[in-house]
């Protein structure tokens, strides 16, 4: 397979400035690999301020309303991939879902195996015993590891079937990414929570709660697009459930959303902790540390010698 880069990391670590960079000096083309910029309309709050003549693929890909899956992702992203390889490009996934990412590089693990009603259809008609012999021809390690309740469950041995069944067609296609080049932008806490907190500043003064708003004569809190990260920490702003006795009503709502602010803020250091933790768990992962002065330097070079190899 042709050689691909992946740039992910916690947020406010400059990954999408990274990418653009490099796909300018390499030809490249970028791929998301972030599951809030899928969103149309959620354009401030997760931070879709890339120049606007830089192509960035599967962002604005469905509603705030829809749901999508890794699984979905995956196939897109695939799709993209040898479409960006055909055009002799490099494709460059940038993002810090990690879920999305893992989907790609290991997708034994994290690939969401959807129903085949079709397949249980066939395979209810058929005894426990004939499942347990399909399920020892197609996976006998499986088979083997199952307890005696699983093992004379036929609903359990039919979802066994057709998880190993999905798992070779994946196989023989050969959809697991393994020529890349990973690169895991990084930094300790007190560098990158000042980093995040200023960014939240600035997509407050960039209009936020006025995007928010927008979105809320079209759909409401308990859709997908909604309950994300900085959008569903305003929902008590927004529907100003929070009222302190004694404020005057414009005292209340600055009260409010000082609080729906702050609260934006833990999350959003909790969230990057969990990316940070994410990643260091997938091998083969090259991480750089953006606080240090050389940090472009050792990316340039990483990726130079990938390239050349």
């Amino acid at each position: 397979m042709s050689k691909i880069l992946i740039i992910s990391g916690p947020t406010a670590t400059g990954k999408t400035s990274l990418a653009i960079k490099l796909a300018k000096k390499y030809n490249g083309q970028i791929i998301s690999a972030d599951s809030r910029q899928i969103y149309r309309g959620l354009d401030i709050g997760t931070g879709k301020d890339h120049p606007k003549n830089q192509t960035i693929h599967l962002i604005d890909i469905i509603n705030p309303n829809q749901a999508f899956s890794s699984a979905e992702y995956r196939q897109l992203a695939l799709e993209q991939i040898n479409q960006i390889h055909s055009q002799g490009k490099l494709p460059i996934i940038v993002g810090g879902t990690g879920l999305y990412i893992d989907s790609l590089i290991n997708p034994r693990h994290t690939f969401s195996i959807k129903p085949n009603f079709i397949l249980r259809f066939i395979l209810n008609h058929l005894s426990t015993p004939t499942l347990q012999s399909i399920l020892k021809f197609l996976d006998s390690k499986t088979y083997n590891s199952l307890n005696h309740s699983d093992s004379l469950n036929p609903h359990r041995l039919i979802r066994k079937i057709e998880i190993s069944l999905s798992l070779k067609n994946l196989k023989s296609e050969k959809t697991k990414l393994d020529n890349y080049l990973h690169i895991s932008l990084t930094a300790p806490n007190d560098y990158l929570f000042p980093r995040i907190d200023q960014r939240i500043d600035q997509r407050l003064q960039a209009g936020l709660l006025s995007e928010i708003k927008s979105l809320l004569t079209q759909y409401n809190w308990s859709h997908p697009g909604l309950n994300t990260l900085a959008y569903k920490e305003f929902k008590p702003y927004f529907d100003k459930v929070s009222f302190v006795k004694g404020r005057s009503d414009e005292a209340e709502r600055d009260f409010v959303l000082k609080s729906c602010i702050q609260r934006w803020r833990f999350d959003e250091h909790a969230y990057a902790r969990r990316q940070k933790t994410w990643f260091k768990k997938i091998p083969g992962i090259n991480f750089i540390d953006i606080s240090k002065s050389d940090f472009n330097q050792q990316i340039d070079k990483l990726v130079a010698n990938f390239l050349s190899s």
